[in-house]
């Protein structure tokens, strides 16, 4: 059977990613698993060269089996790296850290200190605790600049765009659990707010009365903002 050509198609998920990559920029997509958002980009123009990494060679070799069948690998570079280990400054414009839990991916930022370069720009999808991401990059200097809610599966994902400003800040619970999704267009961003008001109410057991309360106070201003438009841009620029 003659191999196919032309691009696939990427799932809500990834095609929110892709659609935060600047066009022209060279790309890393880290944990790339299949490769396929790094092809898709390459084979479409988008991005002109880009290395697909991950942690363990199984993964490479799916992403090596996608590029090759979808003639990608002028373009597309395979690195055995955990986290941002194989890479090296300057070699990279946006780099994309998805599919992984948001501590995994504020471990990996950490560790690579070099992320901190106003030019970089970071697209992050993380699987898990996005709160704790957001306080990570607020803590560290990053910004964000835009944020989207992403049905995929039956799944409610959050899709980050983060650049380095060089001013740390101490967020308040609203900004850890807000981000940047009061300003969403996203059809879906009402649903992930109520779910994520859901899975806050029941952090309150065993805390402090004032605790809770807090707790309560911002669930309920994540119900809210799920009942409102888009907020007005405030922030977040460069």
């Amino acid at each position: 059977m003659k191999k196919r050509e032309t691009p696939f198609s990427l799932g809500p998920r990834l095609r929110q990613c892709a659609a935060f990559v600047r066009p022209g920029s060279r790309l890393a997509d880290i944990g790339t698993d299949h490769g396929y958002l790094p092809v898709w980009l390459t084979r479409r123009g988008i991005c002109p060269h880009a290395i697909a990494a991950d942690i363990n060679p199984g993964p490479l070799s799916r992403a090596r089996e996608t590029a090759e069948q979808y003639r990608a690998t002028d373009f597309v570079e395979l690195r055995l790296s955990d986290g941002l280990a194989a890479l090296t400054p300057g070699e990279t414009d946006d780099i994309v850290l998805a599919g992984m839990g948001g501590e995994l991916i504020s471990s990996i930022l950490d560790r690579a200190k070099w992320v901190q370069d106003e030019g970089l720009r970071l697209i992050l999808q993380p699987m898990s605790h996005p709160e704790k991401l957001r306080a990570y990059l607020y803590e560290h200097g990053f910004t964000l600049l835009a944020e989207e809610a992403v049905l995929d599966s039956g799944r409610l994902y959050t899709v980050m765009l983060a650049a380095y400003t060089g001013r740390p800040f101490s967020p308040s619970l609203d900004e850890i659990y807000l981000g940047r999704l009061g300003e969403s267009a996203s059809p879906h961003t009402p649903a992930y707010l109520r779910r994520q008001a859901q899975l806050l109410e029941k952090k309150t057991a065993g805390l402090s009365p004032q605790q809770a309360k807090e707790i309560r106070r911002v669930a309920q201003m994540l119900a809210d903002q799920a009942g409102k438009g888009p907020a007005p841009t405030k922030g977040g620029s460069l």
